[in-house]
């Protein structure tokens, strides 16, 4: 019999229960939400220039359908939107001007996280001035504050019906930059402080996700210690893991039915590296069970090509990406393949 056959009958047994005036119950589908998740957005230096030449939403032209699709749009903020401060003594400083957090809106982007090892480059007050732009414009974030209280607070908001906590941490150095109860700075993940509040937090809610930067830059392996607490994590209660810091992708594993991306590599990023010119959105469903379903768009980061406006990868240089995602993702699931023959996460 076929699929509209059955369905026929059961809207007919319906009807006559009705008409009897039985009390009938049908059960509605699981909810579930949309995440699109992105890799290192850092706006300064030649993007900026770009940007404030060709227009804010220039950066997403390319990929903006698939933006339009998701529920959460994340990414990692990877420089504060700021003016004055006095720029801490490392290789690399960043500091954007706040009117560019305009180009997140026009690209959907409506949760980051601020927990990563550049957001306190020009101190405390660009971090308050970060927070507080962001706050302006309606995007939620978590992982950086004027103290630990504050960089451990989750973001916290309604989806389809579905609570959603949000929480981002940061191992990357200078430790200065981890905050502590009288200074601001990000949430590194204490086990005293991080996995009470996990299991806390998906006691009162439908979803957790977790961010957290973390490796080593331009490897695309993670190290033990990634696997091994993003395990604990979703044993704690985590629905997802999300990481970036290596600014180029690494693995996929599915474990216990949640997804961990242990690096989303880069999305729009100032610099014309080299190295980080392969990366992808990842397009993931999330029920209260677990994973859904998970498509990956491999895209185009080289800035030397596609100056600072991510394009999706297509005809053999998209084949050879899948491809060397599964061979790295094998490798975190017990050798299985984890990509199917299309762009689809097998669970």
């Amino acid at each position: 019999m076929g699929l509209i056959s059955i369905r026929n009958i059961f809207i007919q047994v319906v009807l006559v229960l009705w008409l009897m005036g039985a009390a009938v119950l049908v059960a509605e589908p699981d909810s579930s939400i949309t995440i699109i998740a992105a890799g290192d957005v850092m706006l300064g230096n030649w993007a900026q220039q770009t940007i404030q030449k060709e227009g804010v939403d220039y950066p997403f032209r390319a990929v903006d359908s698939i933006l339009q699709r998701g529920d959460v749009v994340f990414a990692n903020l990877e420089a504060p939107f700021g003016e004055g401060g006095i720029a801490f003594e490392k290789s690399y400083t960043f500091r954007v001007s706040p009117e560019l957090v305009s180009v997140l809106t026009a690209g959907h982007i409506n949760l980051v996280s601020l927990a990563n090892n550049h957001i306190l480059d020009y101190g405390g007050d660009v971090l308050r001035q970060t927070r507080q732009v962001l706050s302006r414009e309606h995007i939620q974030f978590a992982g950086a504050g004027n103290n630990r209280q504050e960089a451990m607070a989750p973001a916290l908001f309604r989806v389809n019906g579905l609570k959603v906590a949000f929480v981002a941490c940061s191992l990357t150095f200078p430790e200065e930059f981890w905050a502590t109860d009288t200074s601001a700075g990000t949430y590194f993940p204490y086990r005293q402080f991080f996995f009470p509040q996990i299991r806390k937090l998906k006691q009162e809610n439908d979803l957790v996700l977790v961010s957290f930067h973390w490796g080593e830059e331009l490897r695309t392996t993670p190290k033990d210690y990634q696997k091994d607490l993003a395990h604990r994590t979703i044993d704690a209660g985590a629905d997802l893991v999300l990481g970036h810091h290596p600014h180029v992708v690494q693995g996929l594993e599915v474990y216990h039915n949640r997804l961990i991306a242990y690096s989303l590599g880069n999305f729009v990023f100032g610099s014309y590296s080299a190295r980080a010119t392969r990366s992808m959105l990842l397009e993931i469903t999330l029920g209260t069970s677990g994973l859904i379903a998970c498509k990956i768009h491999p895209i185009n980061v080289d800035n030397r090509e596609v100056e600072f406006q991510p394009r999706l990868l297509t005809g053999e240089e998209r084949n050879q990406f899948l491809k060397e995602l599964n061979d790295l993702s094998k490798e975190l699931n017990n050798q299985q393949d984890v990509i199917s023959s299309g762009n689809w996460v097998q669970l």
